[in-house]
């Protein structure tokens, strides 16, 4: 019996043609809500076939949680390199979240875009969100937060960074004043997943006064 026949692999011309797409989707979509962007301009500014669009996307919304994903996977790659040598959970929470502030400022248009509107992929089994949903898991596993957390840790941590990147976009901060507003919503998002008063402000202490140095570089 014959086996399973292995997929071909998109050819150079599919792929620049993708890369089109998305390079086209992300200046667009930083300009304008989904909605107001018509699968016309987005082949316009790609200088690709209308054609082309549907051979790589069933649709103009799997085509912006595509490019959503992408975006995500590139803070979480940005997170997972700044965490590396850290074992302590809630110093990987927040360093997270510092990560993430540090993106909106350096990746503007591409946060505009993560944050405008798309699917937030907050189930705890989403592959994106294993990291975290490990560093919950660790935190609470060593009685570092309240229990509650197992359970809605992840979409409360989620949803903080998410509304915090989503301020530092609409109040257009400043490296300074993105790092104070990181400080004290950071101090109550620790507060709230249980975390010692003292403990908290420590970590958000240490986590505005490092946002306050270099920008992290891309990876």
């Amino acid at each position: 019996m014959a086996g399973p026949v292995a997929e071909k692999p998109e050819n150079p011309r599919s792929i620049r043609t993708r890369q089109s797409l998305v390079a086209a989707g992300l200046q667009l979509f930083a300009e304008r809500p989904v909605d107001a962007v018509p699968i016309d301009d987005i082949v316009a500014a790609a200088g690709v076939a209308k054609g082309s669009f549907f051979n790589h996307f069933e649709d103009k919304q799997k085509f912006a949680d595509a490019i959503g994903a992408e975006i995500r996977m590139d803070l979480e790659a940005r997170v997972s390199a700044a965490n590396r040598h850290l074992e302590d959970p809630l110093q990987r929470l927040t360093g997270g979240m510092r990560v993430a502030v540090d993106y909106t400022l350096t990746e503007k248009e591409r946060s505009i875009v993560m944050t405008r509107g798309f699917r937030l992929m907050t189930g705890r089994d989403h592959p994106l969100n294993s990291g975290l949903r490990k560093d919950i898991d660790a935190a609470s596993a060593q009685g570092l937060v309240r229990k509650e957390a197992e359970t809605t840790g992840l979409l409360f941590w989620l949803g903080a960074c998410h509304s915090l990147m989503a301020s530092v976009i609409e109040l257009r901060l400043s490296r300074r004043k993105a790092a104070a507003l990181m400080q004290d919503m950071m101090f109550m998002a620790l507060l709230g997943l249980g975390v010692s008063e003292k403990q908290a402000r420590g970590l958000a202490d240490e986590s505005a006064a490092m946002l306050l140095v270099a920008p992290a570089k891309a990876s």
